[in-house]
Order: C-alpha cells, then sequence, then structure tokens
C-alpha cells in the first residue's frame, strides 16, 4: 500500500451513499443544489426539515395535510405502479402534510374556515401582522441555523482564518447579530441593545471587508471592489430576513382562497336543494383547486427559501461525486 499526500487545490470525491429511510428521502433536495463537498457537514435531514417547516406554514390547513399524508402513505406503500419510482420520497410528503396539519390545527382550517376546529393559536386573515412577525422570526431562526453550518464548513475547508472572515463565517455572524439587535432595540426602544447591536455589525463589517479585500487580490482596484461588495452583503442580509415574510403572505393567500370557496358553499347551502347539491361540488372542486395550486406555490417559494437565502450561506463550493472506476464485465456464453 502506497500513502501519498494530497494534492493542493484538490478536494476527494464524496461518497454519495444514502444510509436511511429519511435521508435518501431529502437527498435530492440538496442533491440538486449542489454535491456537498467532502469537507463540508451534510445538511441534507437538516435541510429537509427546514424545507417541510416552511412548507406547511404556507400550505397550512389540517384537511389538506391529511390528504398529503395520505398520498404519502401510497407512495410508500407502493400500490401504485406509476408512482414506484417516486416511492423513496414518501417520507418527505409525509413531513410536508404533518406540517400542515400543526399549523392547520394552530390556524384553525379544516378545508377552510369551516369551524370543524377552533384557532389554536391566531386566525390568519383577522390578525396578519402577528402572522408577518412570526414568519420573519421563522426566517431568523433558520438564518441562524444556516450561519452555523456555514461556519462549521468554512472552518472544516480553510481553517479558522476563512471562517473568521468569510461571509458565510463569523464575518457573516456578527453583521446578523448586530442586524438583529438592531431591529431588537428599534422595536423595544432600548437604546443599549442598538447601541450593542451597532458595534457587533461593525465587527461583521470589518472582517467581511478583510476577507474581500484578500480575496480581490489586494490594491486600489480591490479596494473599491471590497468596498461594494460589503455594502452588497449588508443590503443582502437585510432583504434574506425580509423575503421570509412570504411565508406569511402565501399562508394568507391559501387561508382566503378557502375562506372565499367556504363564503360560497355555505351561501349556496341555505337557497334550496339542488343548490345544496351545487354547494357540495363548489366546495369538492374549489377545494381541489387549491390543494392544486397552493401545493405547487408552496412547494416552489420553500424551495426558492431554502436554495436563495439558506444554502447559499452553507455551501461556498460544489463537491465532485464519488464515481468507483470499474472494469466492465462482458458474458459470453460458449454454445
Amino acid at each position: 500500500m502506497c500513502i501519498r499526500d494530497r494534492p493542493r487545490g484538490t478536494d476527494p470525491p464524496t461518497l454519495l451513499a444514502a444510509r436511511g429511510t429519511v435521508r435518501r428521502s431529502f437527498e435530492p433536495l440538496v442533491r440538486t443544489y449542489a454535491v456537498v463537498p467532502y469537507a463540508d457537514v451534510d445538511p441534507t435531514v437538516v435541510a429537509g426539515l427546514a424545507y417541510v417547516l416552511m412548507f406547511g406554514m404556507m400550505f397550512a390547513d389540517a384537511g389538506h395535510g391529511m390528504l398529503l399524508v395520505l398520498f404519502g402513505w401510497l407512495l410508500g406503500s407502493g400500490r401504485v405502479p406509476r408512482l414506484a419510482r417516486f416511492r423513496h420520497i414518501w417520507p418527505f410528503v409525509v413531513g410536508a402534510g404533518l406540517t400542515s396539519i400543526v399549523f392547520g390545527v394552530l390556524f384553525g382550517e379544516f378545508f377552510g374556515p369551516t369551524g370543524v376546529i377552533e384557532p389554536l393559536w391566531l386566525d390568519p386573515l383577522e390578525d396578519p401582522i402577528t402572522l408577518l412577525g412570526a414568519a420573519v422570526g421563522v426566517g431568523a431562526v433558520l438564518l441562524a441555523g444556516s450561519y452555523a453550518l456555514g461556519v462549521a464548513n468554512r472552518w472544516r475547508e480553510g481553517g479558522w482564518q476563512l471562517a473568521l472572515v468569510a461571509q458565510s463565517g463569523l464575518a457573516g455572524v456578527a453583521l446578523f447579530l448586530g442586524l438583529g439587535f438592531v431591529a431588537w432595540g428599534i422595536a423595544s426602544s432600548i437604546t443599549a441593545l442598538v447601541w450593542a447591536g451597532a458595534m457587533i455589525g461593525v465587527v461583521g463589517i470589518v472582517l467581511t471587508y478583510v476577507g474581500l479585500f484578500a480575496e480581490s487580490g489586494g490594491g486600489g482596484a480591490g479596494a473599491a471592489q471590497a468596498t461594494v461588495e460589503v455594502v452588497d452583503a449588508v443590503i443582502r442580509l437585510g432583504t434574506s430576513l425580509v423575503s421570509f415574510a412570504r411565508l406569511a403572505a402565501f399562508g394568507l393567500a391559501h387561508a382566503a382562497l378557502t375562506a372565499l370557496v367556504w363564503q360560497g358553499t355555505t351561501a349556496l347551502a341555505d337557497s334550496g336543494a339542488l343548490a345544496w347539491l351545487a354547494a357540495v361540488v363548489l366546495f369538492v372542486v374549489g377545494n381541489a383547486v387549491i390543494f392544486g395550486f397552493e401545493a405547487l406555490v408552496a412547494g416552489i417559494q420553500a424551495l426558492r427559501l431554502e436554495y436563495y437565502e439558506l444554502f447559499s450561506r452553507v455551501f461556498a463550493s460544489e463537491g465532485r461525486p464519488f464515481t468507483p472506476w470499474s472494469v466492465p464485465v462482458i458474458r459470453d456464453t460458449v454454445p
């Protein structure tokens, strides 16, 4: 056996062996974005849980969530041959359905505001501001988790120096914390928090500038480039946090559409026997259309938040999959 040092500038390939049913279900979510570099922490399970959380907050209806759980069970059972190739993602679908049920119970939604369940927390249409604040709060928690993974990955990729000055490292963490403390201080009228956040943010800006200046190669052009990129980093951090408000916006849209169908259903049901039949048709068809449309929208928006706001901080580079070399075997049958 001959042991050789790893050549500079190269990383070993990543073995993409999926272990466990849940991890295998979530793996396409990460692999579609990038191959996890060899040195990085594999975020597959955490990324999948974050996705189903965001999906459930936008697709918040206990009745629709139960349909998703049923569909996931059908996928896993293998009873529908045409869906056999998607069988491995059944935990993903079931997870999305379960989070939808949880938020549906919190919002009092069961195929709309039917009154089957009372809101355990709030009615989205009656208290949208609270829902909006909760969505941004969820986004802050998810961003904090992505920064934690980013710091770990930068440390594993380039040591403490890279982890200290990278935008997705401790420099980014300082910017994030500084912005959070400033917002907290302004909202609660606590001047000390504002000043503390400002100082932490300045540290983050300085560290980010150092990293960008070194990356640019130095000199006057490098200084100008680093300055522009620092300003861009601060703006993008603020917009990233605000971007999670779409969790509330699409949750409100879902609640508004189901409320509209329910109002039409109840109006028809009070108009006679034939109108009652029309009410049933409206309720079934309306919920079917909303289910399909909102599932597509929530799925796309959760994917957008996952890729642009979270993965952009977790990954700084892309790995390459491990593809073992093998000699093809040709079997020749002698008559």
